[in-house]
């Protein structure tokens, strides 16, 4: 890349130093902050992005997100701007699903700081509800018919392929009801638990796999306290969501990130490299 285009960042970003390094070489030596020069711009998931923080990048092109979810970028704005946007999809579903049953295991057994109930408890026959199959909620789904478990999904349409498995189409307003586990994997900051759908889980495990706030939080704050209800969360979610959570009992919320792994940290790296590349001749 020669120094017309101006790769740069835009906070810190979730890749391998091999990567990164990659993209410094790019960028002519440096990966720096993104300023008024800049044409591309890499950003994490985590870093949110308006439109008041595009006025100080007037020669922006393109961004390039070290991740999935565009939940905390401002498309609308970027699209008024003509700014053209990547992401790298798939990359570490396998590696958050693994985690998940890891945490679940650990807080069903009791082999954590949390456990769910008085005796320790297997996971197998239990009845697992997961809110959203796509990428990620298909690889817990597949883990969750290897334990064993009950499977089900709530989601905003019918997934024969999975249902032909065994994973049973569930509605509201029964779906919460009938579980005993629930992971919620749905889009970035929306609003997939309501105070409804937590009126009617008792005595479960929660577990938010999905970034942002996407659970009321009056509401699960009165949850996390009656009966056998445990829950856990993931640094994805976000700084503001674990400062809030991670004092309230029975509540387990690790100061990592689950998909971030050696090797999906590569895959991610190698994916935002093309596309940066593939975004060159445009800006």
């Amino acid at each position: 890349m020669t120094t017309r285009t101006r790769l740069a960042r835009i906070g810190e970003l979730p890749l391998r130093p091999a990567e990164q390094a990659r993209l410094a070489a790019m960028a002519g030596g440096t990966l720096a902050e993104a300023g008024p020069d800049t044409e591309v711009a890499l950003i994490s998931t985590a870093t949110p992005l308006t439109e008041d923080a595009l006025t100080a990048l007037p020669a922006l092109r393109h961004v390039a997100l070290c991740g999935t979810s565009y939940g905390r970028i401002d498309l609308d704005a970027l699209q008024r701007r003509g700014i053209t946007t990547s992401n790298v999809a798939d990359y570490s579903d396998e590696t958050t699903a693994e985690v998940i049953f890891m945490q679940l295991v650990a807080v069903a057994r009791g082999y954590g700081t949390v456990q769910w109930r008085a005796e320790s408890h297997e996971l197998f026959g239990k009845r697992l509800l997961i809110v959203g199959l796509g990428a990620l909620g298909s690889a817990v789904a597949h883990l969750g018919l290897a334990y064993g478990m009950q499977v089900s999904h709530l989601s905003r349409s019918a997934k024969p392929q999975w249902e032909a498995k065994g994973v049973r189409r569930a509605a509201r307003p029964d779906a919460f009801a009938e579980a005993d586990v629930v992971v919620v994997t749905g889009p970035t900051g929306a609003g997939l638990v309501t105070a409804d759908d937590l009126a009617q889980l008792h005595d479960a495990i929660l577990l938010q796999a999905s970034g942002g706030r996407v659970i009321d939080d009056a509401a699960f704050r009165k949850w996390i306290t009656r009966g056998d209800n445990a829950a856990i969360f993931d640094l994805a979610a976000g700084e503001d969501v674990y400062a809030d959570y991670t004092q309230l009992p029975r509540v387990v919320f690790p100061r990592a990130i689950s998909g971030l792994s050696d090797e999906s940290r590569q895959r991610l790296g190698e994916q935002v490299i093309a596309n940066v590349e593939a975004a060159i001749p445009l800006v």
